[in-house]
């Protein structure tokens, strides 16, 4: 009898919450597409998340009843909240978001040279306002890697250098083809921020980057601090979030800048670097590179990412007094690193999506 029961309940379809509608502009009443509609809960908390096409028509489910809101998220545009609603049990509710297209204004935040190792603090909005449309595209990244929407042509590859990097000693590649890229993923943020980004093992040492996760997570931003920077990049205008451990922390650990473009607020590049090296090897060769990309579409991916490990060698060296030293030097560099060659739609007719 009670597994008749559990069968008959298990059987039972669960009831569904969702939230559909269509994001409008206040000037203009036309439909706002190729953003994202992410749905919050009461804590403020991202439960929901859709890419909206040109229409600008979006639907999210919620696993529960409760009370939500909605967001309306655009690169280089201030997000819209809307209002709370209330989502009862099994509802379907229709929900018009009517937003202000009012621009990111990168171009004027004052870069000071000073740090902040809390975004949220007095005094950082400037640094929380690019670490908002940084913050964006990651979000944008990690979702548009979860839907499995797109057919990826990559290469991933490993390279040997000489110690100037000059010289390319092997290389190695693989094109793959399939639902995903060729991730650049780490490990979870809670590791890192117990055990380091850099991990030696009896005979090896590991190296983890920060992925768009990572970056992402409450203890990576608790446990470094923020500033802002500008350079010229073939001519164009960049802005950067710069980030550091804070003070303290002598685990191996990554500084870096994530850069933007400054007129689209499009994020462009990370850059980063190790802190921290074991055997107290200094090198600023030491790192990574992630390049992104936005899609027509209004998502994001991974275009290309590296990721430059040392090769070390270690001897003794006699001193003065005939004490003998051991040293460890760089001999070389290992390079771990893809691209993206091509992007197909999964719509039936396999258009290309990248490159265009």
């Amino acid at each position: 009898m009670l597994a008749w029961v559990w069968l008959w309940l298990s059987s039972t379809p669960l009831a569904a919450q969702v939230v559909t509608g269509q994001v409008v502009d206040a000037a203009t009443a036309a439909p706002v597409g190729e953003g994202f509609v992410v749905l919050l809960d009461e804590r403020g908390r991202e439960v929901g998340r859709t890419l909206t096409p040109t229409d600008g028509r979006y639907l999210l489910n919620a696993r529960a009843s409760g009370r939500y809101r909605l967001r309306s998220e655009r690169i280089g545009y201030v997000a819209f909240v809307s209002p709370p609603f209330t989502l009862d049990a099994g509802q379907t509710l229709t929900q018009q978001l009517t937003v202000s297209a009012l621009a990111v204004q990168l171009a004027v935040v004052e870069v000071t040279g000073r740090t902040t190792c809390r975004l949220e603090t007095e005094g950082a909005e400037g640094t929380a306002a690019v670490w908002e449309e940084v913050r964006k595209a990651l979000a944008a990244a990690v979702w548009t890697e979860r839907q499995r929407t797109y057919r990826y042509r990559t290469v991933a590859f490993v390279r040997e250098w000489d110690e100037s990097r000059r010289e390319l000693l092997a290389e190695v590649s693989d094109t793959l083809v399939g639902h995903a890229p060729a991730p650049f993923a780490s490990v979870p943020a809670a590791e890192l921020a117990s055990h380091g980004y850099i991990v030696a093992a009896a005979e090896s040492i590991a190296y983890y980057g920060p992925d768009g996760v990572v970056l992402q997570d409450s203890s990576f931003l608790e446990s470094h601090c923020f500033g802002l920077a500008r350079r010229s990049q073939h001519g164009v205008g960049q802005i950067g979030l710069s980030f550091r451990p804070e003070p303290g922390r002598h685990l191996p650990d990554v500084r870096g800048v994530l850069w933007l473009d400054e007129a689209s607020a499009e994020l462009r590049a990370l850059e980063f670097s190790y802190t921290e090296v074991p055997e107290g090897v200094r090198d600023g060769r030491i790192g990574g590179t992630v390049e992104f990309l936005r899609l027509p579409s209004g998502a994001w991916i991974i275009r290309r990412w590296e990721l430059r490990m040392p090769q070390l060698a270690a001897q003794n060296i006699s001193v003065y007094g005939g004490v003998t030293e051991r040293r460890v030097t760089v001999k070389g560099f290992r390079d771990h690193g893809g691209e993206v060659l091509e992007i197909h739609a999964l719509d039936g007719g396999g258009r290309r999506i990248y490159p265009p």
